[in-house]
């Protein structure tokens, strides 16, 4: 940026008339002035010559000031809130205390709103007991007050934002009133960052109930507002007053939360962990992020888990119920994991994590898993109740192994070279709570731990040396060729896997992976799917590569609409549930929610779905709901589980098939003959039949008529056998050995045919 360029127009803006500088110059000015002190730093610049360089920049700025208060006074220029903002800014940039301190006579200068804490330096800042600023970061000659460096002649440092006195009345002539800006979210973040610089706690408390009473300036705080605000509480371990904000701003005013936002707010109940209240105020930030966000910020979590971990007033019964907080969270993590995120930006979708977001959440998965280590390996809790949290342990230990081997360097960087990479692994698995046991258990045990394994340690893949081929290429080694036999999964594991199971089948169509939303219909299995689903697969014209992969996982139980129910859930609309399919289904009548972990059944025909133990315990026949009948038979397990009821489904369709229904009780087609044919076999007709009809049954039912016919049928087959049989006399006389001399005697010349000569005797 060329400041001298800026100077040298500025220079030539005329003081008074149509080209003089107005508003908008003065904040081009003061933000260009700022942006020079931030941006193309030279390099190699040391702490003392940043300070220095931002020093001018600020002293350059508060002579314009100057002549921006004179031109206000006159009533020459109009200060607008960016106006006095830009200047603000400039000043927080600043490397004197005194800068900073500015702000706030600053604010009541332009916008008449008094000062909440006595100047720095001042009589009364003294006499009101404030104590002095450290400032461990500012360099040593910038620490003081400062009365030397003068701006201007005849005005000392911070005299520029005194505020501006009227002239009293003389000669019956008043002066002009000052028109004062107006405070807003962008005065509301910059007084709160001056607070936080100065270390003015409650003077940050009264501008926020100042600026935000809708009876004074009713300002309504946006994101950054709150960003400003928790740092502010950060700084003096308001644990409780951080929790408050957070649900007064998201849970009621319905602001969009970022990952950021609880980022600060976990930190402040870190800094707060002396109170032994900071522990319930962490959980509380915790479950406003779920409720908030799409997903869970690793980060978070990390800092959660390692808070109620290094606790020294965290009981049993605490590190419980944050573990039963953090199954959730734990959930949405390995899905992040395995899927992806939900994407933050415009866009809809997952969008699969980067290398540092992997080991975010891995770290988080860690610092959970030493958790539940901790609450094992303690006598916090009885044996009893560490049962759950075993199982829990091994099936988190069981998904970080597998991740280990999925991914072979989440623990590394995504680019450059591996400077002390390895270095870093062998710190960290010193306190990896996966790759080594208590010292205690050790001891007690006297053993090594079973899943001390290769495969939980990290394997980084091999870069190319220079004296390989530069082909990118490298060796690999016998474990990374070898495959290991395929082990058992254990019981927790398979529970794991079927409760996933469950979960999907409740939200999502089996055949198109949409979210399952009304109608959704249920076939004799009771498999649920959307009714569109159904109902596009039957379109589909045979052989259609779509229609047949489909057809395997329906695996011929639909061939019409008759064959599937439509089910009829009774949904909550007071409650949204964040699965896929966005909405909660309840039994009507217990109020319980119907999804994975509890049964649910539905009645054919009518299809109202109900908790399984409600139509176990009526045991009537006609529904709850629309008081339809229905058989004790009709009973359909949603999505079941237990062997007895899958084949209890399996022998009532074909109990129904026998009778030519389907699963709707309808009739199938061509349903009619077979079931008659079914009753004939059943009662042995089909053998009686066999015995009175005669085989050759020419369709004539009446007997004495079709005795006749027999009768005549067989004369006719006995004569056309004589006639076959039987040969002209003509014809015969040819073959006739007797006939051939006297024939051949009659015609043997041609002028003696038709004449006989008589032998002689």
């Amino acid at each position: 940026m060329n400041m001298d360029a800026l100077w040298g127009v500025a220079a030539k803006i005329p003081d008074s008339g149509p080209g003089a500088a107005s508003q908008v110059t003065y904040t081009t000015i003061l933000n260009a002035i700022r942006q020079s002190l931030l941006v193309n730093i030279p390099v190699g610049e040391t702490d003392e010559q940043i300070a220095e360089r931002r020093d001018r920049g600020v002293i350059e700025g508060r002579r314009v000031w100057e002549e921006i208060i004179g031109k206000w006074r006159n009533a020459d220029l109009i200060i607008g809130e960016e106006l006095v903002c830009s200047m603000g800014r400039l000043l927080l940039v600043g490397a004197r205390p005194q800068d900073w301190d500015d702000v706030l006579s600053l604010v009541e200068q332009t916008m008449d709103v008094k000062r909440q804490v006595p100047r720095l330096g001042s009589p009364d800042r003294i006499k009101a007991g404030f104590p002095r600023l450290r400032g461990p970061h500012i360099p040593e000659q910038y620490r003081t007050e400062d009365g030397h460096l003068r701006p201007s002649q005849g005005s000392e440092r911070g005299e520029e934002f005194l505020p501006v006195r009227t002239g009293k009345p003389q000669d019956n002539v008043f002066s002009s009133p000052l028109t004062y800006a107006t405070p807003s979210n962008n005065t509301l973040s910059m007084v709160q960052e001056a607070c936080q610089k100065i270390v003015a706690v409650k003077a940050a408390d009264e501008y926020w109930d100042l600026l935000t009473d809708p009876r004074s300036y009713s300002v309504n705080p946006d994101l950054d507002n709150i960003h400003f605000r928790l740092r502010v509480l950060r700084q003096y371990r308001a644990s409780a007053e951080t929790v408050k904000l957070l649900k007064d701003s998201f849970a009621t005013k319905k602001l969009q939360a970022r990952p950021g936002t609880f980022r600060i707010a976990i930190s402040a109940c870190a800094r707060d962990s002396n109170n032994h209240n900071s522990i319930k105020h962490a959980g509380q930030i915790v479950d406003i992020m779920m409720k908030t966000l799409e997903d869970a910020d690793p980060k978070v979590v990390a800092k959660y888990a390692g808070l109620m971990k290094g606790s020294p007033t965290a009981k049993g019964p605490d590190i419980m119920d944050a573990l039963a907080r953090l199954h959730p969270v734990v959930r949405n993590l390995r899905v992040q994991l395995s899927v992806g995120m939900e994407d933050r930006g415009h866009l809809k979708g997952v969008v699969q994590l980067n290398a540092a977001q992997e080991n975010d959440a891995v770290d988080a998965l860690r610092q959970i898993y030493g958790l539940v280590d901790k609450l094992l390996l303690s006598h916090l809790i009885s044996d009893e109740l560490k049962k759950p949290f075993k199982k829990s342990r091994a099936t988190l230990a069981s998904f970080l192994h597998r991740f280990a081997y999925k991914s072979g360097n989440w623990r590394g960087k995504p680019d450059g070279d591996n400077g002390g990479l390895d270095a870093k692994e062998d710190q960290n698995a010193e306190t990896d709570p996966l790759q080594e046991l208590s010292q205690d258990t050790v001891e007690k045990s006297g053993r090594k731990p079973r899943w001390h394994h290769t495969a939980l340690q990290v394997h980084h893949k091999h870069r190319p040396t220079e004296t390989m081929g530069n082909d990118g290429g490298s060796i690999p080694k016998r474990r990374e060729l070898v495959k290991e036999a395929a082990k058992a999964l254990t019981v927790a594991q398979i529970k794991e896997v079927r409760n996933e199971q469950q979960e999907h089948a409740w939200s999502h169509d089996p055949l198109t992976r949409r979210p399952l939303s009304r109608p959704v219909v249920s076939d004799s299995a009771g498999i649920l799917y959307n009714k569109d689903s159904v109902i596009e697969h039957l379109l589909k014209e045979e052989g259609d590569a779509q229609k047949v992969e489909w057809e395997k996982t329906l695996q011929s139980r639909v061939k019409g609409l008759k064959d599937v129910v439509e089910v009829k859930f009774e949904v909550d609309e007071e409650k949204k549930e964040e699965s896929a399919r966005g909405e909660k289904w309840v039994c009507p009548i217990t109020g319980k929610e119907l999804g994975p972990g509890a049964k649910a059944v539905y009645l054919v025909p009518c299809g109202h779905a109900f908790a399984g133990s409600v139509v176990k315990e009526v045991q009537g026949s006609a529904c709850l709901q629309c008081n339809e009948s229905y058989a004790e038979n009709d009973v359909v397990a949603i999505l079941p589980t237990e062997d007895r009821d899958i084949a209890r489904l399996t022998l009532r369709m074909k109990t129904l098939k026998e009778k030519g229904l389907t699963h709707a009780l309808k009739k199938e087609k061509g349903g009619k003959k077979k079931r008659k044919h079914a009753d004939k076999e059943a009662n042995g007709d089909s053998e009686k039949s066999k015995q009175t009809i005669p085989a050759p049954s020419n369709g004539i039912k009446n007997a004495s008529t079709a005795s006749l016919t027999k009768k005549v049928l067989e004369e006719q087959e006995a004569r056309n056998k004589r006639r076959k049989m039987e040969q002209n006399d003509n014809v015969k006389s040819l073959f006739s050995r007797d006939d051939r001399g006297v024939s051949m005697g009659n015609s043997a010349d041609y002028m003696t045919r038709g004449f006989s000569i008589p032998t002689k005797k």
